[in-house]
């Protein structure tokens, strides 16, 4: 979002720019979400590493923004992007293999598979709800809900997050520490 560009953190928030209070800055504040997703989707990671950098560094000694790259025990890479300085987020998944490919692009979930569909327009006719993760999600496991994280995958989740942090603080892949 454009928390940092719009000065959201300017006032009572002021304590979400400060990490030594909140924990991290934007790119932990708001990739935490992504790296659940991910997570969820592709088990645990083998080593990570990031980029975190200050953006407009309207908050000193605050990460407005940041990259990270993750490799899979699965053998799947991914990348997480997360900033309090885009002034949009169009794209909030792609999944791209050598069969298919899905993007949620503005909300709306584009599926492209041979046989099944081109990718061009968004999918409309999901079971049950909208075009969305969520959707997808119950879509191609067949599992219905996707069950809520429990504590250990809540501190796995974050291990993963300061493994991230520390692989942009020290310019290396770090292999997060099992909850």
């Amino acid at each position: 979002h454009s928390g940092a560009l719009g000065g959201w953190f300017d006032g009572e928030w002021r304590w979400m720019a400060d990490p030594s209070v909140s924990g991290c800055g934007g790119f932990g504040d708001l990739g935490t979400h992504s790296l659940d997703i991910l997570l969820w989707l592709f088990g645990d990671v083998a080593s990570c590493t990031a980029q975190v950098d200050p953006g407009t560094a309207r908050y000193p000694g605050c990460d407005e923004t940041g990259e990270g790259l993750l490799r899979f025990e699965s053998g799947t890479i991914g990348t997480l992007a997360a900033a309090w300085d885009d002034l949009a987020d169009p794209v909030s998944l792609v999944v791209s293999g050598t069969e298919a490919y899905a993007v949620i692009l503005n909300g709306q979930l584009h599926f492209r598979k041979e046989g099944v569909s081109d990718g061009k327009e968004p999918l409309a006719d999901l079971p049950g709800k909208p075009a969305g993760l969520d959707a997808f999600l119950e879509t191609v496991t067949g599992a219905g809900a996707p069950p809520l994280v429990g504590a250990s995958e809540a501190a796995y989740r974050s291990a993963v997050m300061e493994a991230l942090y520390t692989g942009a603080r020290e310019g290396r892949w770090i292999t997060p520490r099992k909850a």
